[in-house]
């Protein structure tokens, strides 16, 4: 199948499409939860690692790790951007599905992705992150609100940094269902998700009973497609701009967990699943 085919296929079926999208998140997110609870088993090998009496030299390994992970995703990232060119592979797939959306897509499925795509939106964002943070501190859970904070806060800058440096234009978008200002790699919405949904679902996992794990991962997944998808389909953003701001986004999600719960070790309350 070459690009135009396979564009014209993808702009032919955007909610078959999100529908098994959000399933594969969903997986991917109960996928995640199994390793986290192998990690954290009484025989698993890494549980001497993450003894307290080494947290030191894991709040350091962890600090090293999260620079490596940064400047990796940094890379791929850049690697991305200059994919994108029109003559780059990137770039065609951008050009083509971005076109094919707009001429296949009709009026009544983008309004039903341009009210999905609130999900990512900075004022719902910036609401939720509100209230996150004063129930958590209300809790007396400060590291994990500080956290919160820093994830939410951290890869916003870090998303506008970005933006200003690629300084992409976005694809052709004259609908009206959706509209949406500035540069367009890599997306804000889709890294401000997968952060804040992907960081709710590992809250969720610290201080829930069990039985709200898989439900609280499993939505985070699907949530973090939605999102990144409604982009796509209402052709504010290219395929690319998605992908990067996922890949920011759970870059610095992972990196903001490795060193909280480092903290978390060399303060000697070592974070645990909840087993109620």
């Amino acid at each position: 199948m070459d690009i135009e085919n396979f564009a014209l296929w993808v702009a032919s079926h955007p909610i078959p499409l999100w529908l098994a999208g959000s399933t594969l998140g969903a997986l991917l997110g109960f996928l995640a939860l199994i390793g986290l609870r192998l990690m954290r088993h009484q025989k698993s090998p890494l549980r001497h690692m993450l003894h307290p009496s080494k947290a030191f030299a894991l709040l350091v390994l962890a600090m090293a790790t999260a620079a490596g992970a940064l400047l990796a995703g940094g890379t791929l990232l850049a690697l991305m951007a200059e994919g994108t060119q029109s003559t780059g592979p990137w770039g065609r797939i951008d050009e083509a599905v971005a076109h094919q959306l707009r001429t296949v897509v009709g009026m009544a499925t983008l309004h039903w992705f341009a009210a999905l795509t609130h999900l990512g939106d900075s004022w719902v964002l910036a609401g939720l992150t509100l209230v996150v943070a004063v129930a958590l501190w209300w809790r007396r859970h400060k590291l994990l609100a500080l956290g919160w904070v820093v994830a939410m806060a951290g890869n916003g800058a870090l998303t506008k940094v970005l933006k200003d440096v690629f300084a992409r234009v976005r694809p052709e978008h004259v609908h009206g269902a959706a509209h949406a200002d500035g540069f367009s790699f890599p997306s804000g919405h889709s890294s401000a998700s997968i952060v804040a949904y992907a960081m709710l679902a590992y809250m969720a996992v610290r201080l829930l009973p069990r039985q709200w794990h898989v439900p609280a991962v499993c939505m985070a997944g699907a949530l973090i497609f939605t999102t990144g998808w409604s982009r796509i389909v209402l052709h504010v953003h290219y395929v690319s701009d998605v992908l990067a701001g996922w890949l920011l986004g759970g870059t610095w999600m992972v990196c903001t967990v490795l060193i909280m719960d480092s903290m978390a070790r060399w303060r000697g309350a070592p974070p645990a699943l909840a087993r109620q």
